[in-house]
């Protein structure tokens, strides 16, 4: 099997890289983000087109600008970083979604066949979530000396679509972040 090799110039190479001081914090963009528990921020740094369609939203929300946008690279990743106690609602993707605990102490919640169910992320761990899994993250705490914690998700896909569940779009119309 044979492979085209390329020689990308310096500056080529460069549109490649982002820096984490210079990433754009993103804390709108998904209708969840306006209520106290959905609070979070994105630092999105690879991103994808958004997805088509009637209640279909992107991860990562449709105002955090991805820093590497000029390449199709089959998947997206931010930075998310939250205060204790906040995170998001309950939703499905339509890929595979993955999260890598950077800092502090993370829950991760999914429906199981008895109901909820979780398991805790502390500094490096890592779950990759199955397509049509209905979950969410939560911030649990921060590193020592911190106000935020850090978790790295990685979603599968050039425009993936999320889905709330039934009860996060109770919740978020009760609270008037989503029109009826």
């Amino acid at each position: 099997m044979t492979m085209q090799s390329i020689r990308p110039t310096t500056q080529e190479m460069l549109m490649g890289v982002a820096r984490f001081a210079e990433l754009t914090r993103c804390s709108s963009g998904l209708p969840d983000m306006g209520l106290p528990e959905g609070q979070r921020t994105f630092l999105n740094v690879l991103g994808f087109e958004q997805p088509e369609g009637e209640g279909a939203y992107s991860p990562f929300g449709s105002e955090a600008r991805a820093h590497i946008r000029h390449m199709k690279a089959g998947f997206g990743l931010s930075f998310i970083s939250a205060k204790p106690g906040k995170g998001v609602l309950m939703h499905a993707h339509d890929t595979v979604e993955t999260f890598l605990c950077i800092d502090g102490q993370w829950r991760i919640d999914w429906e199981g066949p008895s109901g909820v169910e979780s398991v805790m992320l502390d500094r490096l761990d890592f779950i990759a979530c199955p397509v049509g899994v209905q979950r969410r993250f939560e911030c649990v705490s921060p590193a020592a000396g911190q106000d935020e914690a850090l978790l790295l998700g990685i979603i599968q896909g050039e425009s993936p679509m999320g889905v709330y569940s039934p009860e996060s779009v109770k919740r978020m119309r009760e609270a008037g972040t989503l029109a009826a």
